[in-house]
């Protein structure tokens, strides 16, 4: 039940979604300059959450996704990087759970 001029109707699309995450320059711990990038696949969970805790999750999941591939990639060595690709993801992938877990998504 909408009231027009009172309520707002939003649609949240609850199907998975994904994005690139533009390559980013990293220094690494060894002081190696990289480009890296990435995809990441997300779901909305909640949707009242996602519209209620966050202006804009979409665009705030990318921002975050590309600040936390540079703060995990920036602590390991290059060797680290090119050998543990699978810890640094499920890494990355628990940041950005707990992270986008308050926005529903």
């Amino acid at each position: 039940f909408i009231v027009p001029c009172i309520d707002n109707y939003r649609c949240v699309d609850l199907r998975t979604g994904a994005f690139d995450v533009p390559p980013q320059e990293i220094l690494t711990r060894d002081s190696v300059t990289i480009s890296v990038d990435a995809v990441v696949y997300y779901q909305v969970s909640n949707p009242l959450a996602a519209i209620c805790n966050n202006d804009d999750y979409n665009r705030s999941t990318r921002l975050l996704a590309a600040t936390t591939l540079r703060n995990v990639l920036g602590t390991k060595n290059l060797s680290e990087i090119l050998s543990d690709r699978e810890a640094m993801g499920e890494s990355m992938h628990q940041i950005l759970e707990v992270a986008t877990d308050v926005w529903g998504v």
